[in-house]
């Protein structure tokens, strides 16, 4: 009976998903969808009890740690930092910000709210002039840049993975006239390096990492002794899970999810 009745919900998905791939379903329909398959989701993550709940996340949390630091090492989904930079010019915002925003007020557009987000990452980074930042995860350099603008005494160094993205800050750079700024090209997961920083700043990077500890003992090497690691990352209210060793919290913040709902 359950597998007829998957067997049922796949073919209509299936159905589904073909029509708003031919662009045939209206957005009324298409976040009914995506609150179904939500809803769904969270369904199989909560436990009965608070003891199943716990277990669950402790096993995972063991489970992190025999893993490497990152499994999407050539895998197809990291092709999409390589699509043409063009394409992200008409999709997101003038800092090609792939992240979400945060939007002080109702009428904020997406352009203001990049700002603001850009600034309260600097506030909380504890970001001053004079310092060197590495960018773990820099994308197309919003945050980079935002710093070498507004912090011109700063020496900011950049780490992506992708080629497309370092020859959009390269060119941004000359653009801008910006001297103050180097980026890199290397995988997170092997990347090594001498260098140490007074800030590192990783935006949206982490939430694709598997093994925390690995990961923090790499980064941990490149900070000064009174160095400080900003990260921000996606979680989920219950099912968050957190990973230090090499590294302290010193703080931590919440935004609310429907300010990222408001960046796409």
């Amino acid at each position: 009976m359950f597998r007829i009745l998957g067997m049922l919900r796949d073919a209509i998905m299936g159905m589904l998903i073909g029509l708003l791939e031919q662009d045939l379903l209206p957005d009324v329909v298409i976040r009914r969808i995506i609150r179904v398959f939500l809803a769904s989701r969270l369904l199989h993550g909560y436990k009965p009890t608070r003891e199943l709940q716990l277990s669950q996340l402790v096993e995972f949390a063991k489970s992190l740690k025999k893993m490497p630091i990152s499994m999407n090492t050539g895998k197809p989904e990291a092709d999409v930092y390589e699509l043409p930079t063009s394409f992200f010019e008409i999709v997101l915002g003038k800092n090609l910000k792939f992240s979400a925003s945060y939007f002080p007020d109702k009428s904020s557009k997406l352009e203001d709210a990049e700002k603001a987000t850009l600034e309260l990452y600097c506030k909380r980074a504890q970001i001053k002039d004079g310092q060197t930042i590495l960018d773990i995860g820099c994308g197309w350099g919003s945050l980079t840049l935002h710093i070498a603008k507004n912090y011109k005494n700063c020496k900011i160094t950049g780490l992506t993975d992708s080629s497309t993205q370092k020859a959009y800050v390269d060119e941004r750079c000359r653009e801008l006239q910006i001297h103050n700024v180097e980026i890199i090209v290397g995988d997170i997961s092997t990347f090594e390096m001498e260098a140490t920083y007074d800030r590192l700043v990783s935006v949206e990077l982490f939430e694709y990492m598997k093994n925390y500890k690995d990961l923090l003992k790499k980064t941990s090497k490149w900070m000064k002794e009174d160095g400080l690691l900003f990260v921000e990352h996606y979680c989920h209210k219950i099912f968050a899970h957190h990973f230090e060793d090499d590294v302290s919290v010193v703080d931590h913040w919440v935004i609310n999810g429907k300010h990222f709902s408001k960046t796409g």
